[in-house]
Parts: structure tokens; sequence; C-alpha cells
């Protein structure tokens, strides 16, 4: 747009949107883009540790998604009053999502009188009449409440031996709980007992209700006509307004580049970097190493990925620790055989320099500092798979962590048969966050190869069905000219046959402005 002529573009606007790399945000300024959040980042959170004196944080999603000055609708406290520590020094910050009980019975009642198959049984609408029937009898609306008083309606329900399936509302909750800053509630059973006396006649109505809904249904006298209907997720309200136009705008301008996935990940980016789980350090109590007889051994079947064992050869090792499988067994916690082969994924570094410069052709604007080839799945022991996953755990402000088979090798700290392996988990950080770039060159190979998929897939079309050759040829043109900046006819005509036959080498031609190629 900025090369356009005076006068070009009068009939367009623009705004300039400023959106931060969260991943490399720091806590200061987590703290300033996210003003109303929270996490483990904020200085409310860091002020509760340093005053309880907690070594470890556990604080969930919906505590950081949820304001920092937010009260609990149950018992009224304050988040600074909410935060409590554990018996393991461990700094509890968990909100819950509170909702009626009535809605699962709901949602398994007509399983419970048409079967399993009842989607497929009853008529087009039904889904949608069970939506509305739950809506109807469900007493209150979900509700965030803070994990003490979550936890106090089922402790009342299971004192005073209340039907499991009616649930006490947040402000119910309030009425019987006994709440004190940053400690667990003390619970009035009389009071709990008083509010179910009083809700009892109009849950066993709702129950009635509901079963009687449902049968109606069942018997098909609550159908529901869906042809026509509008989608949900796009209503005509919305159409052409503020949310659809943003959205629209910014794909289409992002597309071909980095940026296209970023607004996607947002939110898991946020998560990452405020959510944390801290695991109790427990003494490690010193035991025999338990090895299998061949009697075990021969026995042995995993529960996950059992055709993955059964079909490796004896005489397979890990590629990564080395183990075989009869090393890689080993005695878990409930007294049982564990161990399993399972897939990793690795991404190859692409060498072929033509399908480079085809890709950073096509899509210039990721930063293009490698380029990986089409994922591969590798067979490990199942302790070694589980090296990434326990890395996410403990480290989560790295979502997309990633390591090489290479980089894996090098975090095991000790390697012993028969038991789980000890991570240099230092080592695997710094080591996933050097691998950040793998996310954007995966994003560029996302990108280039739905592209070669959709021009294979508009030329197979076309030499199938002659008659629509111009109406493809002209699109795949419009894409490579506007979308792609390729200016170029030749060059446009001969990347759509490299893309049609995976042939990449004639990417190497220079094709200045204007020029006719020789080919």
């Amino acid at each position: 747009m900025s090369e356009a002529p005076d006068g070009m573009l009068d009939h367009l606007w623009t705004e300039v949107l400023v959106f931060p790399h969260i991943s490399l945000l720091n806590d200061e300024q987590m703290g300033a883009y996210f003003q109303d959040f929270d996490g483990q980042w904020s200085a409310q959170t860091k002020r509760a540790m340093r005053d309880h004196g907690a070594v470890g944080l556990e604080l969930n999603s919906n505590w950081a998604l949820e304001r920092q000055h937010w009260t609990c609708p149950g018992c009224a406290r304050s988040k600074p009053e909410v935060f409590r520590k554990s018996s393991s020094d461990i700094l509890l910050a968990k909100l819950e999502l509170h909702h009626d009980h009535l809605w699962e019975v709901a949602t398994r009642r007509p399983a419970m009188v048409a079967g399993a198959d009842w989607r497929d049984i009853l008529a087009d609408g039904a889904p949608f009449v069970v939506e509305n029937i739950r809506s109807l009898v469900v007493r209150f609306e979900d509700s965030l409440i803070c994990s003490e008083c979550n936890a106090a309606d089922g402790k009342a329900k299971r004192a005073l031996q209340v039907d499991p399936r009616f649930s006490y509302s947040a402000a119910e909750i309030g009425r019987f709980v006994k709440p004190a800053p940053n400690r667990d509630h003390d619970i009035d059973l009389d009071c709990a007992r008083e509010i179910w006396d009083e809700q009892r006649p109009s849950f066993e109505r709702r129950i009635l209700l509901l079963e009687i809904l449902v049968d109606d249904l069942v018997a098909g006298h609550l159908q529901r006509c869906r042809e026509g209907a509008i989608p949900a997720g796009r209503p005509l309200m919305s159409r052409v307004g503020i949310e659809e136009t943003l959205r629209s705008a910014f794909w289409s301008a992002s597309r071909g580049t980095q940026n296209y996935g970023q607004l996607s990940g947002l939110r898991a980016d946020f998560l990452a970097r405020s959510v944390r789980k801290d695991i109790p350090k427990r003494a490690k109590r010193k035991t025999d190493t338990r090895i299998p007889t061949d009697e075990e051994y021969r026995a042995y079947m995993p529960e996950t990925a059992p055709q993955a064992w059964a079909g490796t050869a004896e005489d397979w090792t890990c590629p990564c620790c080395a183990r075989t499988k009869r090393s890689s067994m080993r005695m878990s916690a409930k007294k049982k055989w564990s161990g399993a082969i399972r897939n990793v994924a690795q991404y190859p570094i692409l060498q072929d320099d033509d399908e480079i410069v085809l890709r950073e052709r096509l899509f210039p604007d990721f930063p293009n500092e490698m380029h990986l080839k089409e994922m591969v799945w590798v067979e490990v022991c199942s302790d070694c798979a589980d090296i990434i996953p326990r890395i996410k755990q403990i480290h989560r402000d790295l979502p997309d962590a990633h390591l090489t088979l290479d980089q894996m090798k090098a975090v095991l700290a000790s390697i012993e048969s028969h038991m789980p392996h000890e991570i240099n988990f230092e080592l695997a950080s710094e080591l996933a966050k050097a691998n950040f770039r793998y996310r954007y060159a995966g994003e560029a190979l996302s990108a280039f190869s739905s592209l070669r998929s959709t021009f294979k897939r508009q030329m197979e079309f076309a030499a199938k069905y002659p008659d629509a050759r111009q109406d493809v040829f002209e699109r795949l043109t419009f894409e490579l000219e506007v979308e792609r900046r390729i200016n170029n006819p030749q060059e446009r005509k001969e990347i759509m046959t490299m893309l049609k036959d995976d042939d990449y080498r004639l990417s190497r031609k220079s094709h200045p402005e204007g020029a006719e190629s020789e080919f």
C-alpha cells in the first residue's frame, strides 16, 4: 500500500495494531501489557509468595484469566485472601468453575432412555433439544468460585448424604461456610442441611421434569427442525461487525507470514507464562532395582500402544538412551510393570538448496533462519518420550518445547536399566528456549505445504476437467501475483510446474522484473 500512487487508495483507511511476543516478555513487561490479569509473573502473586514464605506455587488457568481485583461470589474473599499455603509449603492460587450437576444428569439421560447411539436414532435436531432441556432444569448458571468454596459443596453433600445430583449455588455455599483469610473453610452443616431441605422439593420437581421432557423427546414429541438454521458461531447480527471485520482483515494481512499463527496462539502463550504447578519435593527412597524375570518379560504387554511393543524386534534399542525393550521395563509405584515404545516428533533440517530458494521466494516474510522437512516419528522408550512433557510441566513458559534427538540424549543425567531417567532440567530448558525458532520454521513449513497442496489439487482438477483449466490458471496466477508478489509471468508458470511435480530445480533461475525466462 505504501507504494501505491497518491489518490489510488483513498477509499481505504488503516490502523496499526501492536501485539507483544509473550514468550519474550519479562515479568515487568507482562505486568504492563496484562494489567488486569494475574499469573506467576504478577506483583500480587510474588508478594503473596514472600508474605506466606512459600517455596513453590500452584496457580491454575482460571486464576490467571480472572482480574486481580476479583472477589469470590461465595465466600466474598478477595484474591489476596484466597491465597493459601499447603502443608508442602506450596502457595495455592486456584479458582474453579462451579456448575449444577443436573447438567451432567441431563446429558446422560437420553442415552439411558434411547441407548448410546441416541444421536443417530432420534431426529436430527435432538441434540439441540437436549441442550435446551439442560438449560431449563439447572438451578443456576456456571460461576467462578474459589477452590475452597468448590470443595465445600462436595464436603457438605457427603456429610449430609445429600443426593449427589444436587449442587449448592455459590450464594448458598456462602451461607454455610465460615471463611477466613488464607485458610480452608469451616462448614456449618446445620445451615447446609437447612438449605437442602428448602431446595429439595424444587430439585425433585426438576428431576421429574427432566425425565418427562427426555421421554417426550425420545417419543418424537419434541423435535426441532434445523433446515436453514444460521450457524451459532456466525449469527447474522455479527456479520460485517467489528469482530468479524477485524478477524478477516488480520488473517488477510498476515497470510503467508509468521504472524499468521501468532494471534491464534496468544492465549496459549499467555497461560504458559502465567500458570504454574510446582510439585512438592519428596525425599527419594532407595529401593532395590526390580528386574523382570524371563516369564514376566514374555507375558508383559503395555496398556499404552501394545501393538508397537509387540511389533518391535527383540534386539531393538532406544535411539535416545540405548536401552533394550527389557531394560526399559520398570516396576511402578502401584507394583505393576510399566514401560512402552512411543513416538516422538522430529523435524529433520532441510538441506535441498533449490527447495529453500523456492520457499523463501514464496514466503519472504518468515524469518527463514532455518527450514524443516516434514515431521517424522521416531520410536523411543516411554521414559525418553516423557522428557519433553516433563519439561513442559516444570517450565510452563515453554509451551512449544522441542528437543532434537541429540539434545534429548544430552539432557539425560543418569540412565539405568529398570529405572526412570534423571533429567538435567536446567540444560533442557536452555536447549528448549534456544529451539524457539523451530516454531516459526514449523509455521513456514505448514504454509508452504498448504500452498503446494492447494496448487496440486487445483491443477489435478484442471487436468481432469479441461473446461475449468482457464479458471484454475487465473486463480493460481492471482495467488502468485497478488499474494506472493511474483510479477514475472514466466516465473509464475514455472512455479506452478515445480509445485505440481515436486521438482524445485528451476527455482535457482533469476527472473528480473519484466524479463522473459528462457524456459
